[in-house]
Formats: structure tokens, C-alpha cells, sequence
């Protein structure tokens, strides 16, 4: 330790000897049970959080043309964002334009075919009327008619008849090939009508409406850059997320070193200095199975620890906040803690003002909420100097 700062520690020391008894603050030092804790940081959640991302698209990359307000409450059916739709609006009025004409071929095809059926069973009428007459009149007896005269008639009968037979033979035939073209337009329309409710699908997945209640916050971009109107993202990127804010919960990084000892079922006390310093009190929900790094910038490795509130509509809490918590992992009995105010160091080693002693060294223990459990150096009764 260099001059100067000899000087004013010692300075710093003379001025707190020389304050008054009733100025100076005195803890007494008792043993007794006492908690051990891991203290951490995290951010408030929920339990059910939506997450909405822009619809595929052929060209890969799509705009945002409108999106809601950052952390603005919103009811089921609300617009969430909206993507530039231009092309699949093309494709749906293009479709619907084909599905138009495919159903209006199809209902002339009927109407021309219900005439060409009616007079077709005419023809096949007047045919089959036609052999009729044609077989009643060579049904007369060939001794009254002149042998020409009678072959004549055979004759008129044959034609009659093979003309009905032909007239019910195309009958048949225009059917079977009347019924392959209306299947076919009917084919046609059907493929136009998938066609163009998979398009009408498609432009409706560039519209993103609210399904359930809940806060709205605005996702970033690859850069950490909040997302807004006009933006260009593809799909992964998560546009909108939907918070249900009745079901918060805290997820917790906890350094690697300090989270062996945790599992669930551990009491929590959380303090959240955004809300006045609120006190709130939880349990340990779940703990992750893997460590990671804390972020891309730092090689510092963490745990990820979700923490169930007892009462999650207490303290005015909000999805993003940032709260402290104070985990007991443990308790150790008869054991002496003094708070952290009440340290000192020299030379980079703890110690206490005692009513004893101007400075005593000790040896520090695991963390207590916000004291510090003492192992060596301090017994029970004393008083500390804070």
C-alpha cells in the first residue's frame, strides 16, 4: 500500500474512533440457523409466451408493411403484423379470374348439352318411328305386290332400321363423350378451386392476427435492431412475440461455480428494484441440464433456473423486468453471519472492527441472504462495527 493511501486509511480510521458512541452502529454477532443462498439476476417471463414469424415466400425475404406497438395489450383478433403481399394478391385474383371462366364453360357445356340430349332423343324417335312404317309396310304379303315393288319396301326397311339403330348407337356414343367432357371441365375446376383456396391461404398467412390476450413485443433483427415498418426479415425470425402476462415466472442465470447445490423445490426470495424494491417470494420450477455461455461477448458460463412466483400478480410485475433473486440452497445450524457492511479489508483480507480490537481479521463462508456467514475469527456475542 502506497503512502497516500496509508494516510487515508488512516485518516478514515481516526475519524470513525472519534465519532461519538451514539453515531456509530454496532451488530451483535449470534449464532444461530442460517440460510445458505445463491444470489443471481434474471428477467421476468411467462409461461406462455406465442411466437410469430413471417409466412414463407418465393422470394425468400419479405417486408413488414404493418405492425403493432411495442408492449401494447391486445384482444384476440387483433393485428399483429402484416407483410407485403403484393405477388400472392396477384396470384389470387389471376386464380380466381381462371376458377370465373373454367365455372362459366361449364355451365354453357350443360346448357348446349341438355339441347343436343333433347334432340337427340328426337332423332332416335323419329328413327325408331320411321323403321316402324318402313317394317309395317314390308309386312304385307310379296303375292299382292309386284316383286319389284316388294323389294323396294324390304329395302326402305332395312335402311329404317339400321338408321335407328344408328340414331341410338350416337345417342350413346355423344353420352359417354358429353359425361368424359364434364368431368373434365368439372376436373379442371376442381384443381383452380385447390389452386386458389391454397393462394387464398397463403395471402391470409401474411396477415398475423392476435389468437388469445396478451402483451405484444416487437422482435429484433439479426443486429439486436428492434424490428419495424418496412423491416425485411425471412423466415426464423421471430416478428411479434405474445405474452400471456397472467402466468409470469422468472427465468434465472446463475454462474456455474454457485449452481451445483440448486434444485427444484428451493425456496427464492426476489427483489425487484423496478417496482420500489419489492420483496415476492418463489420456488425453484426447474433447472437447466446444461451450462452456456452467458452471451456472445463474455466467456462467462451460466445456468439457466426457472422460478415459479407464489403470488405472480404481486409487486406490479411486467414481461422484461429485471429482478435479483436470493436462492436457499441449504442451512447450516449454530453458525455466525454478519452483514456485508460490517467488512473491511487489508491487504485484500476481510476482517471487522470489534469493540475489542480496531480491526480484526476473519475468514468469510458461503452467502446468507444479504449477510455473510463467518467461519473463523469472530465468536458468538461480539459486537461488529458497521
Amino acid at each position: 500500500m502506497n503512502q497516500p493511501i496509508k494516510r487515508a486509511f488512516a485518516a478514515l480510521l481516526l475519524m470513525l474512533t472519534a465519532l461519538p458512541a451514539s453515531a456509530q452502529q454496532w451488530y451483535s454477532v449470534k449464532a444461530q440457523t442460517r440460510p445458505i443462498t445463491v444470489q443471481a439476476s434474471g428477467l421476468v417471463t411467462s409461461q406462455s409466451i406465442l411466437r410469430f414469424g413471417p409466412p414463407p415466400s418465393k422470394s425468400w425475404r419479405t417486408t413488414i408493411t404493418q405492425l403493432v406497438a411495442e408492449g401494447r395489450r391486445v384482444e384476440a383478433g387483433d393485428l399483429l403484423a402484416r407483410f407485403d403481399s403484393s405477388a400472392s394478391d396477384d396470384r389470387v385474383r389471376d386464380l380466381e379470374g381462371q376458377l370465373a371462366t373454367a365455372r362459366s364453360e361449364l355451365a354453357s357445356f350443360l346448357e348446349t348439352q341438355a339441347r343436343d340430349i333433347e334432340q337427340e332423343k328426337l332423332d332416335v324417335a323419329e328413327a325408331q318411328s320411321e323403321a316402324k312404317k318402313a317394317a309395317q309396310k314390308a309386312d304385307q304379303p310379296a303375292e299382292l305386290l309386284a316383286s319389284l315393288e316388294y323389294e323396294k319396301l324390304v329395302e326402305e326397311k332395312r335402311i329404317a332400321e339400321l338408321r335407328y339403330q344408328q340414331a341410338t348407337a350416337r345417342l350413346q356414343l355423344s353420352a359417354r363423350v358429353r359425361e368424359a367432357r364434364q368431368q373434365e371441365l368439372e376436373a379442371d375446376i376442381r384443381r383452380l378451386q385447390i389452386q386458389y383456396q391454397a393462394a387464398k391461404d397463403e395471402l391470409a398467412s401474411f396477415t398475423i392476427l392476435a389468437p388469445q390476450p396478451g402483451l405484444a413485443i416487437v422482435g429484433t433483427d439479426r443486429e439486436g435492431i428492434k424490428l419495424d415498418v418496412n423491416s425485411s426479415v425471412n423466415p426464423g425470425i421471430v416478428v411479434v412475440e405474445l405474452v400471456d402476462d397472467t402466468q409470469l415466472q422468472l427465468q434465472v442465470e446463475v454462474p456455474e461455480h454457485a449452481s451445483a447445490g440448486i434444485s427444484t423445490g428451493q425456496p427464492v426470495r426476489v427483489f425487484v428494484d423496478a417496482a420500489g424494491s419489492t420483496e415476492l417470494a418463489g420456488t425453484v420450477k426447474g433447472v437447466a441440464n446444461i451450462v452456456r455461455r452467458q452471451s456472445r461477448n463474455t466467456q462467462t458460463m451460466v445456468r439457466d433456473v426457472i422460478v415459479s412466483l407464489d403470488n405472480p400478480s404481486a409487486g406490479d410485475l411486467r414481461p422484461g423486468m429485471s429482478v435479483s433473486v436470493s436462492i436457499e440452497v441449504d442451512r447450516l445450524e449454530n453458525t455466525l453471519a454478519i452483514p456485508q457492511s460490517a467488512l473491511t479489508y487489508r491487504g485484500g483480507a476481510p476482517g471487522v472492527h470489534t469493540r475489542d480490537s480496531d480491526w480484526q481479521p476473519i475468514r468469510l463462508g458461503r452467502r446468507s441472504g444479504d449477510d455473510v456467514i463467518v467461519t473463523e475469527g469472530l465468536e458468538d456475542g461480539q459486537e461488529v462495527l458497521l
